[in-house]
C-alpha cells in the first residue's frame, strides 16, 4: 500500500472510531453527566499512557527542552479547551445546531494553516470545503429527527464555536511546533497534561464511578482505547505527513460516521436525506484531497 493510501486509511479509521464516541456517550449519559464522562475518560487515558511510558522505554516521550513550553500550553489549553465548551454548549443549544457548529473546525483550520503554516488553498479545495460542509449539514439535520435548528442562546452559540476553534488552533500549532516529534508519546503527554488540568472535576467523577453498569464500562473502555489513544495516534501520525487543512477536512465526515454507528448499534435507520448528504460530504472531502501532494516521511 502506498504512503498516501496509508495516510488516508489512517484518517478514515480515526473518523470511524470518533463516530462511535457519540453512541458510547448515548449509552453512558443515562448514568453520568457529560463532564463526568469526559473527566473519567481522560483520567483513564492519562493512566494508560503513564503505564505505557513506565514499562516500555522505547515509547517514552523524547521532547526537546525548547518544546516544553509548547507542549505544556497545548496540553493545558487545547485538550480541555476543545472538549469542555462543546459539552456546556449543549446546555443552551439544540443537538442539531451544536453539531453544525462543530463542523466549522476545518474552515477555522484552513484559515490558520494559511496564516501559520503558509499552506496554500486552491480553488478546488475551497469548493471541497463548501461542498463537504453542506453535506455534513444535511447529514446532521436528517439525523436530528426533527430537522430543526432551534433559535438558541447566543452564549451557547459562542461556546459551540469556541470548541472547534480551539480544536483547529490546537492541530495547527501542534503541527508547527511538535509535528516533527514521534506522535504517540507526544500526544500522550498532551493528554496527560489535559487530564491534570481537569483536576477540579475529579471528586465528582470519582463519586459517580459506581453508577456505570458493566456494558457502560465497556463503552468507557472503547472511548479510552479506540476513541482516544488509538484514534489520536492515527490522527497525529497522519497530520505529521499531510497538510493540516486536508487532514482537518476529514472532520466533516464525523456526523456521517456517527449516523452509521447509530444505525448498526442502535438500529436507527438513516433517512434518505442523510444518505444524500453523506454522498455530498464524501464528494467534498474528495475535492479537498485532490490538489496537494503528500509529504514523503519514512514510516
Amino acid at each position: 500500500m502506498s504512503s498516501a493510501r496509508r495516510i488516508h486509511l489512517a484518517l478514515a479509521i480515526t473518523i470511524l472510531l470518533w463516530g462511535g464516541m457519540f453512541v458510547s456517550y448515548a449509552y453512558m449519559l443515562s448514568s453520568l453527566d457529560a463532564t463526568e464522562i469526559i473527566t473519567i475518560r481522560f483520567v483513564l487515558v492519562a493512566i494508560s499512557f503513564l503505564l505505557v511510558f513506565a514499562f516500555m522505554k522505547d515509547l517514552r516521550p523524547k521532547v526537546p527542552k525548547d518544546k516544553y513550553k509548547s507542549i505544556l500550553i497545548l496540553g493545558a489549553l487545547g485538550i480541555p479547551g476543545s472538549q469542555l465548551p462543546a459539552i456546556h454548549a449543549q446546555n443552551y443549544l439544540s443537538p442539531s445546531l451544536a453539531s453544525v457548529l462543530v463542523t466549522t473546525s476545518p474552515a477555522f483550520a484552513a484559515v490558520f494553516s494559511a496564516w501559520l503554516l503558509r499552506e496554500k488553498l486552491r480553488k478546488v479545495q475551497i469548493t471541497g470545503f463548501i461542498v463537504a460542509f453542506f453535506g455534513a449539514f444535511l447529514v446532521i439535520i436528517a439525523g436530528s429527527g426533527t430537522g430543526a435548528l432551534a433559535a438558541d442562546n447566543p452564549w451557547g452559540a459562542a461556546l459551540g464555536l469556541l470548541s472547534p476553534l480551539i480544536w483547529a488552533i490546537f492541530n495547527i500549532v501542534y503541527k508547527r511546533e511538535l509535528g516533527h516529534l514521534e506522535p504517540f508519546s507526544t500526544i500522550g503527554v498532551c493528554l496527560i497534561i489535559g487530564a491534570i488540568v481537569m483536576t477540579p472535576f475529579y471528586p465528582q467523577a470519582v463519586q459517580s464511578l459506581d453508577k456505570l453498569s458493566v456494558s457502560q464500562w465497556g463503552w468507557m473502555v472503547y472511548s479510552v482505547l479506540g476513541g482516544t489513544i488509538f484514534s489520536y495516534y492515527l490522527w497525529y501520525w497522519a497530520l505529521q505527513r499531510l497538510e493540516a487543512n486536508r487532514t482537518m477536512s476529514y472532520s466533516y465526515a464525523i456526523p456521517l460516521s456517527a449516523l452509521l454507528w447509530a444505525w448498526v448499534v442502535m438500529g436507527d435507520l438513516p433517512v434518505m436525506w442523510a444518505a444524500f448528504g453523506g454522498a455530498i460530504l464524501i464528494l467534498g472531502v474528495y475535492l479537498t484531497q485532490r490538489p496537494a501532494s503528500v509529504e514523503k516521511v519514512e514510516l
